[in-house]
């Protein structure tokens, strides 16, 4: 991916037009589509300058990594204050707020989160560093650590990494699609259906003594 260097805003001013930079070029890219956008699109979509875009950003490609950026830090902190709620709770009622609260945070901004990652390839690689799909998967499996205290780490690390990413690529192709014979709630009960046994694998099962009658 292209060094980044933009520049960031200093003052309130300098910050508002940083933001209009990129709330034009984000209503720019989901309405034509990021490879027929231009900085001088952006420029003349926005009334302003081609200076003042280039005073904060190099190219188009760091335009869509501060986007990127600004929905993650978002979604980050909505994940963050709702916290889940989900650590006294057990499984059966755990995944499902787990899968409401992500189609909501993926709902409330699916082009900068969902779609410009596919047309923006460059921004798969900074995707994984600051996305908040991370945080998703960090909640789970602190979850799983406590519910299943006595199942090995690693294999808790699976799991979790499994049910993020499962979950992501589902809710991702379902914003997609709309399939019309699936509403949210179903697809909500469908994934705690399938992912709840998975994740109850990590219960320890006492197993007989060769010796036990």
């Amino acid at each position: 991916m292209t060094h980044d260097l933009r520049r960031a805003p200093r003052q309130q001013r300098s910050q508002v037009l940083f933001d209009k930079i990129l709330g034009t070029a984000k209503k720019l890219f989901a309405e034509e589509g990021y490879a027929y956008i231009s900085t001088n699109h952006i420029a003349d979509a926005a009334n302003l300058s081609i200076g003042s875009i280039y005073h904060y950003f190099p190219n188009c490609e760091s335009i869509a990594l501060a986007i990127y950026e600004k929905a993650s830090a978002k979604a980050t902190m909505e994940i963050k204050q709702s916290g889940f709620g989900i650590l006294d709770k057990p499984i059966n009622e755990a995944m499902p707020i787990i899968f409401k609260a992500t189609i909501k945070i993926f709902k409330a901004d699916q082009y900068a989160l969902l779609q410009m990652i596919d047309e923006v390839p460059e921004l798969r690689q900074a995707a994984q560093m600051i996305s908040f799909d991370n945080l998703i998967q960090k909640s789970m499996r602190t979850y799983l650590e406590q519910y299943f205290p006595d199942a090995d780490l690693k294999e808790i690390g699976r799991k979790a990494y499994m049910v993020q990413r499962c979950i992501v690529a589902t809710i991702r192709t379902y914003l997609h699609e709309r399939p019309g014979n699936l509403s949210e709630h179903a697809l909500v009960m469908e994934l705690t259906t399938m992912m709840q046994p998975y994740v109850a694998t990590l219960a320890k099962k006492s197993m007989p003594s060769s010796g036990s009658k």
